[in-house]
């Protein structure tokens, strides 16, 4: 007979067996490049992408192989067995490049069109290399449009499963429903490139009616194929949630091993019981805080950490709690006292959380210790105290030094009211001191203490002893200034009192004889160093006994307080006049050139003296004897010096009074001649 086209049918079972088989291995394949890419670098991922790649790949073969036993053709037909199963590879190959792209986390668009690409010409080259396998005696020929419409077909359909698989998760659609989508269009890929590359093909031979009665075994063979084919995609699914389950397991382990030594490493005591009260977790910080140990606390009542009358109380908080699910401190922090194991009572800052399910609940309580705290605020409410009612005004200046507190004594000592005084500097205070020296001696040396002059709010100059620290933050800059203030404005007013008495003569207000030796031996000293002369005179009340007598002891002292004002309006700045007692006075003349200078000056003293004085009972008049030595001619000793000049007081009496006499050497004695006149 001569050859002609054979023409063959498709069993509808086992075309819709195919395309289950298709849909299947891709919906697999799919799923588990999902879990790889939520894996970036775990062992799961490579167990993913190769059990999946080998799920896919033998779902793409099962299916040629089933749809080749659906095709009903009169010859007789038999399969190459290691060409069949060497037509595995290309589907295997394709799947792990399917499976690698969809295991990504971004792709870029050429990334997946070349992995489209390449896994429709896997699907081609096992579609064909299967064709291949087939042993038959008519002779299979292709025609070319429709051989490569199979192939653009498997391409195209590759490409938009891919780019569904990856592109539709972030843009909105849940990831089931891309997956779902994506298995359906690589099943189509898959089973369309099939069906049509077998449309592509033509049989010519003659026909053989008895081969159509002897194909019974068809059917069991592609349900063989069909069950191994899931029982392989079982396997892979069984094998991949085995290791999921196993680092699911690891996580939760490590991360209780995590909590667990969270627990134990924090500060605050953590404390679980049940609704019962009996406390399943103690942590180490509870048993320093509490004394006893998790040994001794687990396994028993909560309220042995509690004093009465909460012990007694808090059964019966957790039972209505039971009863009518209302929480009163879950969630609420809140300060309670606890019970230590010596029998001492601790405070406690309480939060409790709450975990486990409705009728099993489980209760965290989060314990922190307060004693350091409450020790703190004590601290502080005591110093504030101090702050508040101390005597000495105090000062707080932050890092401008500008006043940022003061104390209710700072406004009494100065009459600045805490709103005039916030916010100002410092030195606004203490407008003639030099702060710049201050606040060099505070950074080098962390305080400074000394005496400054202060200006009230009513513009009185205050004498105020000041300390100021550096408030330092470890080893950075000062962070606060704290200025203590002592008012010494009334010890400086006894002070100088006290100087005056100590200093001055009490009816004259005339120096006396201590500050004078006291400023003779800074004048002689002044005097060396610019080689000038000194002039010491003793002056002495010619006729006062007399004024004394007839008008009485208070005249007297107003004439002698007349006598030193009129006196000392005779002298220059720096020259001095004391009071030694009695009616003598002694004269400082400093900073002479020349000694015959100071004659004329003691002239016109002797002859102030002598005017009339008026006094309460009538007018008197005195005269004046004057004795004077000079330095270095007659001596260069303060004691010297003195007296030498009551030696010429001395002969200027003897030689009539109310004159003026230099001291001269025949004066020493009083056997020997009397002192030259001047």
């Amino acid at each position: 007979m001569p050859a002609a086209v054979l023409h063959g049918t498709h069993d509808p079972a086992l075309v819709l067996l195919s395309g289950a088989v298709a849909a299947g291995s891709s919906l697999l394949g799919l799923h588990l490049s999902f879990h790889a890419r939520q894996q970036p670098a775990s062992p799961h991922r490579r167990m993913a992408l190769a059990s999946g790649a080998v799920a896919l790949g033998l779902g793409i073969w099962a299916m040629h192989f089933i749809g080749m036993l659906a095709f009903r053709l009169p010859a007789r037909v038999s399969y190459d067995i290691p060409l069949t199963l060497l037509s595995l590879l290309p589907a295997l190959i394709a799947a792990l490049t399917a499976m690698w792209l969809l295991a990504q986390t971004r792709a870029s668009r050429a990334q997946l069109a070349a992995s489209g690409v390449a896994l429709g010409v896997g699907i081609v080259a096992m579609h064909y290399s299967g064709m291949a396998a087939m042993r038959l005696q008519p002779v299979m020929l292709y025609q070319p449009w429709i051989f490569l419409a199979s192939v653009l077909l498997a391409m195209a359909l590759s490409v938009i499963a891919l780019w569904l698989g990856m592109a539709l998760p972030g843009r909105g659609l849940r990831q089931r429903n891309a997956t779902l989508l994506a298995a359906l269009f690589m099943a189509l890929a898959i089973c369309g490139m099939h069906y049509m590359g077998m449309a592509a093909v033509r049989f010519v031979g003659e026909a053989d009616a008895s081969a159509l009665a002897g194909t019974s075994w068809r059917e069991p063979l592609a349900l063989a194929i069909a069950f191994t084919t899931t029982a392989v995609s079982a396997i892979v699914l069984a094998l991949n949630g085995l290791l999921r389950y196993r680092e699911m397991f690891l996580r939760v382990r490590e991360s209780e091993v995590q909590l667990r030594a969270l627990v134990d490493t924090a500060v605050d005591a953590i404390i679980t019981i049940d609704h019962q009260g009996i406390v399943h977790g103690y942590n180490r910080s509870a048993e320093r805080i509490f004394g006893w140990s998790a040994q001794e606390v687990c396994g028993r009542n909560i309220n042995m950490l509690m004093p009465q009358p909460y012990r007694s109380q808090h059964d019966g908080h957790l039972a209505r709690y039971m009863r009518t699910g209302q929480a009163h401190i879950i969630g609420i922090g809140r300060e309670v006292t606890g019970l230590r194991k010596d029998g001492s009572t601790i405070p406690l800052h309480l939060g409790v959380g709450k975990a486990g399910t409705r009728r099993q609940p489980l209760f965290i309580g989060f314990l922190t210790d307060l004693s350091d705290l409450k020790r703190a605020q004590d601290q502080l409410r005591i110093s504030a105290s101090v702050f508040h009612h101390s005597y000495e005004a105090v000062l707080i200046l932050d890092e401008q030094r500008r006043i940022v507190d003061l104390n209710p004594a700072f406004e009494r000592a100065t009459g600045v009211d805490r709103l005039r005084g916030m916010h100002q500097p410092v030195e606004g205070f203490y407008p003639g001191a030099d702060f710049s020296q201050i606040w060099h001696a505070v950074s080098q040396d962390g305080y400074w203490q000394g005496e400054l002059a202060a200006l009230a709010g009513d513009g009185q100059t205050l004498a105020q002893r000041v300390s100021i620290a550096a408030v330092r933050d470890g080893e950075h800059a000062a962070r606060h200034f704290i200025v203590v203030i002592s008012d010494i404005t009334q010890a400086k007013r006894h002070e100088r009192e006290l100087e005056r008495l100590a200093l001055y003569d009490p009816l004259t207000g005339l120096p006396n004889r201590r500050l004078l030796l006291d400023r003779l031996r800074q004048g002689l000293g002044r005097a060396r160093r610019h080689e000038r002369s000194l002039v010491v005179c003793y002056l002495d009340l010619d006729g006062f006994k007399q004024v004394n007598d007839q008008y009485g002891h208070e005249a007297g002292d107003a004439l002698l307080v007349s006598v030193g004002q009129r006196v000392q309006a005779l002298l220059r700045s720096h020259d001095t006049l004391a009071r030694l007692g009695g009616d003598e006075m002694a004269l400082l003349l400093g900073d002479v050139a020349d000694p015959l200078d100071c004659l004329a000056a003691l002239e016109r003293i002797r002859e102030a003296v002598a005017q009339p004085v008026e006094l309460p009972g009538g007018v008197a008049q005195v005269s004046a004897s004057l004795g004077y030595a000079v330095y270095p001619l007659d001596g260069d000793e303060p004691d010297l010096l003195l007296r030498r000049a009551d030696q010429a007081m001395y002969q200027a009496k003897l030689a009539g009074k109310n004159q003026c006499r230099r001291f001269s050497p025949a004066a020493r004695a009083p056997a020997e001649a009397s002192a030259t006149p001047v």
